[in-house]
């Protein structure tokens, strides 16, 4: 059986932190009750985890923020940049510094155990770094996620409710009279899974048919494949009078898709993104999209991993609300 420090700490009857004393052999602590402890420590065989391990290590002062997508893909998208923003800010403001590294191969494990950082925020991953995930817990490396990832039992993150978000953007297209609604979203990612998902439960809800044609499976989530993918719903027998896709930059592709088609958005399109991104409200027309706070995930997740650091006790994953917001690229449907 596995055992926390916390657990240890109920069966001893003491708090975590004389726990950690002890395991940290630091002084002011009752003989017996060291005794006692060290003794349930070897009963439950307790192993602790990264933060407990990491504490004990000379510290480097230094946060390495992870980033396992390509450059230009994450300075392509305003939310990657905000969640960043919000790393460094929190980071700068814990007196630590912050180290940017890609990751290629398993360079970001020689620069943990060079001691050059004492852990990562780990920007958005996917269900294809699911290696780089494994590889931090083995390892036993300190790190926190700004997105959860499909079976990620052994992550810790900070996130929002994707599912209920696509149910805001959902119910609020279906009360405008929309049936035929387009979904388009990039799978790997479990926010645009989870989106999808949401997508599917609110047709189903409300008693509308599935049409696997209106559903479109991008590789990127770019402008140009917000894009690309409006065209091929535009050239399709049945049309939507409503997409919804999976972030803001995919919809400004896709409102510039259906303007160059001679339609217009609302009136004969309504569009609606996800992330709320600052240049959404300034697209013509503002876009209606579900608010996320990208700012506030980095805050969240630097802070949660240097106070995990400096407790010895691992953090707990948190979700954050998501909100609807409307503007002019939503109308009741024809």
């Amino acid at each position: 059986m596995t055992v926390t420090i916390g657990e240890i700490a109920k069966i001893a009857g003491v708090s975590k932190t004389t726990v950690s004393r002890v395991l940290n052999n630091k002084p002011d602590v009752d003989p017996g009750t060291r005794e006692r402890i060290m003794n349930l420590i070897a009963e439950y065989d307790y192993q602790p985890n990264a933060f407990a391990k990491a504490i004990t290590l000379q510290k480097s002062q230094h946060i390495g923020l992870l980033i396992p997508h390509k450059a230009g893909y994450v300075f392509s998208n305003p939310f990657y940049t905000e969640v960043m923003h919000g790393v460094s800010t929190e980071v700068d403001q814990q007196d630590y510094y912050l180290l940017v590294c890609y990751a290629h191969e398993a360079n970001y494990l020689d620069i943990y155990k060079q001691k050059r950082v004492d852990g990562f925020v780990l920007l958005s991953p996917g269900s294809y770094h699911k290696t780089i995930i494994e590889t931090l817990n083995r390892e036993q490396v300190p790190f926190v996620s700004t997105a959860m990832i499909s079976n990620g039992d052994h992550l810790t993150y900070v996130d929002v409710d994707n599912f209920h978000g696509a149910r805001l953007v959902m119910d609020h297209l279906i009360s405008l009279g929309h049936k035929h609604i387009a979904y388009i979203g990039k799978p790997s990612l479990k926010s645009s899974q989870d989106r999808l998902n949401g997508y599917r439960a609110a047709l189903d809800e409300y008693g509308f048919a599935i049409d696997e044609n209106l559903i479109l499976i991008s590789d990127t989530s770019s402008v140009e494949s917000g894009h690309d993918c409006t065209l091929k719903l535009l050239n399709q027998e049945q049309t939507p009078s409503a997409i919804f896709l999976a972030n803001d930059v995919m919809a400004i592709g896709a409102i510039q898709a259906i303007q160059q088609t001679g339609r217009r958005v609302p009136e004969d399109i309504s569009v609606v993104g996800f992330d709320d991104i600052p240049l959404a409200r300034y697209v013509t027309p503002p876009l209606t999209t579900v608010r996320q706070p990208a700012f506030e995930k980095g805050v969240h997740a630097a802070r949660m991993l240097i106070e995990a650091l400096e407790s010895e006790i691992a953090p707990e994953s948190l979700i954050l609300d998501v909100e609807l917001i409307l503007r002019s690229s939503t109308a009741a449907a024809k």
